[in-house]
């Protein structure tokens, strides 16, 4: 049986699980991605119709507020945008005047000035309300605490949890900031893309186990901190008897022979972090020249599955892919193995 932890915030009609919950073995697939505004930088969850279906609000540091209308089967509508007089550090949602409607509440870094959107109840919200410290309930603003904003890849990620599909399980919705997106993982039973009769795997040595990373190599190196380079482990490896580990926001890549992306099936791949809810990043590489970053959260120190394939661009030819490590306060390693790129011959 699964067990969860984690901090819950009361919204009109559910509650929310937000980031840093617990759930052991979870798989995760990527179920879209959605324009919002200027550099976000924090997002949050609620229900602003009252119809029991999850929305999104995310802060962007271009002073807005854009807000996903969930249609509660995972999707989500285009972002409306709203302006808001403070540049965002922290963003909750909640009833801010005791209506019964979900509000969205907006501070600044240092937690002083805020911009309240107050909600109508059918998803829309009226023009933005400055105020001061004082003024913001003692409930909501002890809730308006600074949102981890994890580096992965070349960005900034956000990430709250909530149960985007009514399936009871907590489904992610990542914020990054370089791309000015917000994507959706949902939480599935395990799917991997296995290779079978009319397949190829593209990616050579996926489960590390010659013992040798080749032909994986390292890419670009965003550490700041104490770092290890890549190298294969044999710490708890998901299958087989190796994995893949570093310390640090360093790239582990590799290139193979360009392939349309509508014969491929299926990109998965295990990853685990012993401190539990990081972000990682992963990239796509075309022929084009294109490379596409996305971000991705484990949620306990387990392995956790991810199946991208929903990310790949249509109409482009994959070229290349790569994971990167985690780089936080605390460097711990970032363990990977089982990666799988599945194409028909």
């Amino acid at each position: 049986m699964s067990r969860r932890r984690a901090g819950l915030s009361v919204v009109p009609g559910f509650l929310l699980l937000l980031l840093h919950s617990t759930a052991f073995g979870s798989s995760y697939k990527a179920a879209g991605n959605y324009a919002v505004g200027e550099r976000p930088v924090a997002i949050a969850a609620g229900d602003f119709t009252g119809e029991g279906r999850i929305d999104l609000a995310v802060a962007n540091a271009g002073r807005t507020v854009s807000v996903l209308m969930g249609t509660g089967d995972g999707t989500f509508s285009k972002a409306a945008e709203y302006d808001i007089g403070v540049v965002p550090g922290r963003l909750i949602v909640g009833d801010f005047n005791g209506d019964g409607r979900a509000d969205i509440i907006v501070a600044d870094d240092s937690g002083i000035k805020f911009s309240v959107l107050l909600g109508s109840g059918n998803g829309n919200f009226e023009a933005h309300i400055e105020m001061g410290a004082g003024q913001v309930p003692a409930e909501l603003a002890s809730r308006l605490q600074p949102q981890t904003a994890y580096r992965s890849g070349t960005q900034t990620a956000s990430v709250v949890s909530a149960d985007f599909n009514g399936d009871g399980q907590m489904d992610q919705a990542v914020a990054m900031s370089g791309r000015n997106m917000v994507s959706v993982l949902l939480n599935v039973s395990a799917e991997r893309g296995e290779e079978s009769a009319g397949s190829v795997n593209l990616i050579k040595n996926g489960g590390f186990e010659t013992g040798s990373l080749l032909p994986w190599y390292q890419g670009r190196d965003g550490c700041s901190g104490t770092c290890k380079n890549w190298a294969v482990l044999r710490t708890d490896p998901k299958q087989g008897h190796f994995d893949a580990g570093d310390q640090g926001n360093i790239e582990l890549r590799q290139d193979f022979a360009a392939t349309p992306t509508s014969s491929i099936a299926g990109v998965t791949f295990y990853l685990r972090h012993p401190a539990g809810a990081v972000i990682a990043a992963i990239d796509f590489f075309y022929s084009n020249g294109d490379d596409d970053e996305y971000a991705v959260d484990t949620t306990d120190s387990d392995w956790d599955s991810f199946n991208v394939t929903a990310d790949l661009n249509p109409g482009e030819e994959l070229s290349g892919f790569s994971i990167w490590g985690y780089s936080g306060p605390s460097p711990q390693t970032t363990y990977v193995d089982g990666v799988a790129i599945v194409a028909s011959n």
